[in-house]
């Protein structure tokens, strides 16, 4: 059997599963927006996945927040932010967070539990942010380019000539 009759199924098979991996499954009711749990204490407890575009760091204490104007997610928990906004929130995580590495303007996805509602205000408007408790938030890196950029991005190629066919498989992460 020829070699690249078994290097492209094979290469197949480990792009479907690098890529498979990239994404998981949301985690809690996708229903409950940063919005609807500012509107009522009874989400409280409610496990949720939430992203969107950093706002503000603070460190205090014992905790990190993160003041983050919510987007829509992606499959992959990326915030969509062609979509419009569907409420602030503040990510609370526990222990210290190195703010210099979260700058304004960043996106970021965080995973865990509604502890709250926190009244506050945005200018001068009065303002109720859902607390939504997450020990690892994930922040994404920026982008390079001004579009929007899927990740993984998978090339496949395959070509002939006077040595015989052959094809190459490429993956960025």
């Amino acid at each position: 059997m020829r070699r690249s009759a078994i290097l492209i199924p094979v290469a197949v098979l480990l792009v479907g599963g690098c890529a498979g991996s990239a994404c998981r499954p949301p985690l809690g009711d996708a229903s409950i927006t940063p919005a609807v749990a500012a509107a009522s204490e009874q989400y409280s407890g409610r496990q949720a996945r939430w992203g969107g575009v950093l706002v503000a760091t603070r460190n205090l204490k014992d905790r990190t927040e993160l003041e983050v104007v919510g987007y829509p997610l992606d499959s992959c928990g990326r915030p969509l932010l062609d979509s419009a906004p569907v409420g602030r929130f503040v990510v609370v995580r526990p222990g210290y967070l190195e703010t210099a590495d979260f700058d304004a303007g960043r996106r970021i996805t965080a995973t865990g539990r509604i502890v709250g509602v926190r009244e506050g205000s945005i200018g001068d408007a009065p303002y109720g942010f859902p607390l939504l408790e997450s020990y690892n938030p994930h922040l994404w890196p920026a982008d390079r380019y001004s579009g929007e950029v899927r990740r993984p991005w998978v090339n496949i190629g395959i070509g002939g000539g006077s040595g015989g066919v052959g094809g190459g498989v490429g993956v960025v992460f």
